[in-house]
């Protein structure tokens, strides 16, 4: 069973990313940008990178669909896929899918839905706005993501989500429904029988 579910998830991942690119066709492609800051990069910020792109400090464009590593950050207008890595914030206003890792050393700002395979981490903050999934680990002093479906782990001093399939662990944890536990100082469980409880909270 865990077999299939892998393959099928990995799957899902290779037909997303095809969709991605297909969507990306109208649009200038490049395999590779460097940049410094815009505009002081290259391609302009109204390509679509399908590669990698590298940012001396931080980068913008238009959709994104490979690696993406920047000094700073990076800003990606609509689509994001891929595995991104910065060292304040990584800011996607579109769609985003974080295969593998999404790394910021502030935040990462999420501003349309967005689904991570494995590991959603930054040090102030993991700001999901809309619907929403992390399938592995979402680490950071708050993780805000009311709308999110948790599988695996949410780790930070303060931890929302829509559904916990696994376990919250921070100070304060919330979430509308829990499967599996809440270890911390304030946990709560909108529809479970303790919709507060201190210490140990648990879900079925």
């Amino acid at each position: 069973m865990r077999k299939s579910t892998r393959s099928t998830a990995v799957r899902s991942v290779f037909v997303a990313f095809v969709l991605l690119l297909a969507s990306a066709v109208d649009a200038a492609v490049t395999p590779l940008s460097v940049g410094i800051v815009p505009p002081v990069q290259f391609p302009p910020a109204d390509f679509t990178v399908a590669g990698v792109r590298v940012s001396a400090l931080w980068g913008r464009h238009r959709d994104v669909y490979g690696i993406d590593v920047g000094l700073l950050g990076n800003i990606t207008e609509q689509d994001f896929f891929g595995l991104g890595v910065s060292g304040l914030a990584n800011h996607t206003q579109g769609r985003t899918t974080a295969v593998g890792a999404q790394i910021a050393g502030l935040a990462n700002v999420n501003g349309n839905k967005t689904n991570v395979y494995g590991v959603q981490a930054a040090l102030a903050a993991n700001v999901n706005s809309a619907e929403s999934s992390v399938n592995g680990l979402q680490l950071s002093l708050a993780n805000v993501s009311s709308y999110t479906k948790v599988r695996g782990a949410q780790v930070g001093l303060y931890n929302t989500a829509k559904t916990v399939y696994g376990v919250q662990i921070g100070l304060v944890n919330v979430t509308d429904s829990l499967y599996g536990i809440q270890i911390g100082l304030f946990n709560f469980h909108h529809q479970g029988v303790f919709k507060i409880s201190p210490i140990l909270n648990v879900g079925f």
